[in-house]
């Protein structure tokens, strides 16, 4: 019979801020996207109607991105714990636009939103446990 897993084993003090700074890589790498995609529909004939599409891709991909860079150190439980830091990097996301824009918090949109960052976050979870770090 397996041993219950504990939150210690595997949220722990050193995997949470590693996700937090893995959280702000991938908001620079999706600034950084958003910068080139605001740069193509400027200078090319890209239609506007795009636009959202195209960022709610790179939002999700910078959750992707955040819970493969947590995991790669991580032995097992890669699911998991890409599944925790897809929706933290999702909600912290809509958390900063509140601030910053105003708005209300807990919409079926935003809700959606996490549930999609989640399953972002499980898949690089899975990538990231089965990629050798260098």
């Amino acid at each position: 019979m397996s041993e219950p897993i504990s939150a210690s084993a595997v949220f722990g003090a050193g995997s949470i801020f590693k996700g937090i700074k893995f959280i702000i890589v991938s908001y620079v790498v999706s600034l950084v996207m958003i910068a080139l995609l605001s740069a193509l529909i400027v200078y090319t004939s890209l239609p506007e109607a795009f636009c959202a599409p195209a960022v709610r891709i790179i939002t999700f991909f910078g959750a992707f991105l955040s819970a493969l860079l947590t995991t790669r150190s991580a032995g097992s439980r890669g699911w998991l714990l890409g599944a925790a830091s897809g929706a933290a990097n999702i909600m912290l996301l809509i958390l900063l636009g509140m601030a910053l824009m105003g708005g209300k918090m807990i919409s079926a949109s935003n809700l959606l939103m996490i549930l999609f960052g989640a399953v972002a976050g499980m898949a690089g979870g899975i990538v990231g446990v089965n990629i050798q770090k260098n």
